[in-house]
């Protein structure tokens, strides 16, 4: 007899769109509990993740409803995990363990159920984990073949639970072999049992399924094939039809009456795809070519264990921005008292979805940044208002690279300064709407960019080739070779440029232009840090060169308690021969959309561009962002006139659905004439003021 467990995960994020919750339910949750109804000897496990409980709960209580009935009838078995999702390998373990006993305590309040297993988040397993969720009551999870192979073992020796332990803490460990990822639910089902079949001749006892519950009619194409086509129902038929060999158990069954295959000790790992992602992108190349070369010498089977890419952690070092999200969190981690009001807003912070990217859109969706910016706000602002602080800042390695950067909160802005990066302005956070304004997306090559070349020269000759989730050649937008543009640094406001005369805002927006500065990611030397009655003072400087002349930077900020900073530049040629150029401040801002009529500039009050162009507008007194949808203007007004030289950061980023153009912000250069001789400065200051739209 051969006990098949079904563990099924579903799982929005949060920020996602109401809309994509929604059609969720429709075409996947609520689908499968349907056919489950229908199905009584069919056990599965089912983990849905606390963001989704909580929308389901709000807007489709009904399903809840059905979802208690089949635990009732001990049909399904619950699992827990991190209540928003959170990888808990990588968050404070206070907040790990806080995270699961919240998800344990709703389960049990809405369900009358204690569950002994969890959903271990995108598989990604520590070997601290034992140790780290020890009297949670929680003592089994689900991981990968690839975890298996990495620790020594067979792919014929993990058909079974296994043993690990930490600080003598143990844990019960099922491996869901991939092949049954790729069978489920996309192949026929008769290849689907064949196989199964020929695990139970073998003598096996147990095989796992752990996979996405959106597999079943939320991806591209299967909810015809799955629900509407029959498969799952025929799926569930034929497994009844094979009683005599085959029968669905729930996990934990198998791990209390199955006897341990033995104890094992996993490295850092997660499933083979997340590998690949976490490398750099030369690097993931290199891995997919030779993964390919393998498999075209009928080699892959043999050295798949001993092949492996990266750790989930990389993520951390591939995108700052990522990093600059996690260690803000890890910082309010530190700060906040467990009994804060803010420790939700951290913990929804913590859903893991907009901190990496692989196949999904992931860190690349700004409305997942957002919603992450915006808890870590909520959170800053309840730690301040506890602490009784209306102006406070620190200087620290807040990022961790070994390099201070500078945090000023006041009650309406949140400042993160990077001295070490060009004095770079990382965070513009607009604390009253939790709106992080500096919250935009490098322009960075991808490793399946080189896919995105081949769909335009398939495309002139007329070739397509089939799409597989994982292997997407599909593209949803037109020209996306034409967006392949990368950025020399990871974009951040308050940057110093020097451009030759006659550089153009086109060459600048495709990263054509010359620099012939130093300064733009340069490291300033803070020569202020201080607080005032009203106001936060941080003053920097640097030498540097523009071509071979050596000059003088100085730049303050002069951030006041009501929102608005005082801007000054100084700047001073220190030797022959002289200088003459253009200088820019470069502004790299969000309006959170590209395509909203809403949102939109207004030059000198008066003159409107929208968020899609790449344009310049000369003798610029005033500028302003206008953001109808948020309630918010933001505003530049500059003591003499400048050209601002504007264009939209977008990229090619890969969903399930193909690869997609999308904004990532908005970049600004606030560009005048600088002609200096030996010894003389110029001075140029501005003032930028955020503030809420009267009519809101």
């Amino acid at each position: 007899m051969l006990s098949l467990v079904l563990a099924i995960h579903c799982h929005q994020p949060v920020g996602n769109f109401d809309h994509v919750f929604e059609m969720a339910c429709n075409q996947s949750y609520q689908p499968i509990l349907e056919i489950l109804e229908e199905n009584p000897l069919i056990r599965v496990g089912i983990h849905m993740s606390g963001s989704l409980l909580e929308w389901i709960e709000e807007h489709r209580p009904a399903t809840l409803d059905l979802l208690g009935r089949l635990v009732e009838r001990a049909q399904v078995e619950l699992l827990s995990g991190g209540f928003f999702e959170p990888l808990l390998a990588t968050i404070p373990v206070r907040d790990a363990r806080g995270q699961v006993e919240m998800m344990n305590q709703y389960l049990e309040s809405r369900f009358g159920y204690r569950p002994r297993g969890f959903w271990l988040t995108e598989r990604i397993w520590d070997p601290g984990l034992p140790s780290v969720l020890a009297d949670t009551g929680l003592c089994y999870t689900i991981v990968d073949d690839t975890h298996f192979y990495y620790a020594g073992l067979t792919p014929d020796a993990i058909y079974g639970p296994y043993v690990t332990e930490k600080e003598g803490k143990t844990l019960s460990l099922l491996a869901t072999p991939m092949i049954m990822r790729y069978l489920i639910p996309f192949k026929p089902v008769e290849e689907v049992i064949g196989h199964l079949r020929h695990l139970e001749q073998a003598g096996k006892k147990v095989v796992v399924y752990g996979d996405d519950g959106e597999k079943f009619g939320l991806w591209p194409g299967t909810n015809e094939w799955v629900i509407q086509k029959g498969w799952l129902r025929s799926f569930f038929k034929a497994v009844a039809e094979n009683a005599d060999w085959l029968k669905t158990r729930t996990p934990g069954d198998v791990v209390d009456e199955m006897h341990p295959l033995g104890r094992i000790y996993l490295p850092q790992a997660s499933y083979e795809e997340m590998t690949e992602w976490a490398l750099p992108a030369d690097r993931t190349e290199a891995l997919e070519d030779m993964v390919k070369s393998l498999k075209e010498e009928g080699r892959w089977e043999e050295w798949r264990p001993f092949v492996r890419g990266g750790v989930w952690d990389n993520f951390l070092v591939k995108y700052d921005e990522a990093n600059r999200m996690h260690k803000k969190m890890i910082f309010l981690s530190d700060a906040l008292p467990r009994d804060s009001e803010g420790i939700e807003h951290l913990w929804r912070a913590q859903c893991n979805c907009a901190y990496w990217h692989g196949v999904f859109g992931g860190l690349y969706l700004g409305h997942l940044r957002r919603a992450v910016h915006q808890n870590l706000l909520r959170a800053q602002e309840c730690l301040l208002r506890e602490q009784g602080s209306h102006l406070d800042v620190q200087q620290a390695d807040i990022d961790k690279d070994g390099e201070e950067e500078i945090l000023v909160q006041t009650p309406v802005l949140s400042i993160g300064i990077s001295p070490a990066r060009g004095g770079g302005i990382f965070e513009l956070g607009h604390v009253p709407l939790a709106l992080n304004l500096g919250d935009v997306l490098t322009r960075r090559y991808e490793a399946y960019h080189r896919r995105v070349r081949e769909i335009g020269r398939e495309h002139k000759d007329g070739r397509h080739r089939a799409q597989s989730i994982h292997e997407i050649i599909s593209a949803k937008d037109e020209g996306l070779e034409q967006v392949l543009v990368y950025d020399r640094y990871t974009r951040a406001s308050f940057m110093d440029h020097f451009l030759p005369e006659g550089s153009s805002v086109e060459g600048y927006a495709a990263n054509t232009y010359q620099e012939l500065g130093d300064c733009v990611d340069g490291r300033y030397l803070v020569k202020e840090v201080s607080t005032e009655k009203d106001a936060c003072v941080v003053a920097l400087a640097r030498e540097g060169q523009v071509g071979p002349t050596g000059v003088s930077i100085q730049k303050e900020l002069r951030i006041g308690k009501q929102g608005e900073i005082q801007i000054q530049w100084k700047i001073t040629c220190l030797n022959d021969p002289p200088v003459s150029c253009l200088f820019g401040s470069e502004w790299d801002l969000t309006l959170f959309s590209d395509r909203d009529s809403e949102r939109f500039y207004l030059f000198n009050r008066t003159r409107r561009r929208d968020v899609w162009e790449t344009g310049m507008e000369e003798d610029s007194t005033v500028f302003s962002l206008v953001n109808g949808p948020d309630g918010i203007i933001t505003v530049f007004t500059f003591h003499r006139p400048v050209a601002v030289w504007f264009f939209p950061l977008m990229t090619v980023s890969m969903s399930e659905e193909g690869f997609e153009r999308t904004y990532q912000g908005s970049s600004f250069l606030f560009v005048f004439p600088l002609v200096l001789a030996k010894g003389e400065t110029s001075r140029f200051s501005c003032k930028m003021r955020i503030e809420q739209l009267e009519s809101r």
